[in-house]
């Protein structure tokens, strides 16, 4: 029963991300990969591993925050989870445009929902400046 249910939930996850290709905006989620140390001990900077996606900028509303504990300055990112080749991380960083029109960076605090079929991640987020 367990594959029927998951068949299910790919179809769905597909049609969303379907429907929603090229209709939201562009974003790019950034995430470090570990740095580690060389033949001699010596530490290696860590790595980039960058991730286009599609989603949405919002704000949460003012009750749902409240009752969360939410910060009034995070924001709420959705990703539609088959239009990004990974799974959004604590800490990873996101460039997106927000509602006045600019790019902005924001670094995930908190996964806060993925929908039942898998289909969408929401994500509370906090402004950071540019990390490159």
């Amino acid at each position: 029963m367990a594959s029927l249910l998951e068949g299910i939930n790919n179809f769905v996850r597909s049609e969303v991300a379907k429907g929603f290709k090229n209709q939201l905006v562009q974003g790019l989620l950034r995430r470090e990969v570990s740095a580690s140390v060389d033949g001699f001990g010596d530490p290696v900077p860590a790595t980039v591993e960058n991730y286009p996606f599609e989603g949405i900028r919002d704000s949460f509303s003012l009750a749902f925050a409240a009752l969360a504990g939410i910060p009034t300055t995070d924001v709420r990112i959705l990703i539609i989870a088959g239009l990004i080749n990974t799974t959004p991380l604590q800490d990873d960083k996101i460039r997106i445009r927000g509602s006045d029109g600019q790019q902005k960076w924001h670094q995930v605090r908190n996964l806060v929902d993925v929908d039942p079929a898998n289909a969408t991640y929401v994500l509370q987020c906090f402004e950071i400046e540019d990390p490159t």
